[in-house]
């Protein structure tokens, strides 16, 4: 079972509530079709926080090689 395209996205607050109820309760808490969406919001979330860290256009190196 995969996210539709045209599938509801989750709003910011019920990814977060959504999160909080995994701590809470456990993984059990959240049903089975809104876990995908939480799925999908995490990996979102992941690939857009490479603050600080080198992505693919700058390679894998972020300062002077003669600084290592």
């Amino acid at each position: 079972m995969t996210l539709p395209v045209n599938g509801k996205k989750l709003t910011e607050n019920e990814a977060e509530s959504m999160e909080n109820a995994v701590k809470e309760a456990g993984i059990r808490a959240i049903h089975p079709e809104r876990m995908e969406a939480l799925g999908a919001h995490l990996v979102e979330r992941l690939k857009g926080s490479a603050k600080g860290h080198a992505d693919n256009s700058k390679g894998w190196r972020t300062c002077n090689p003669l600084h290592d």
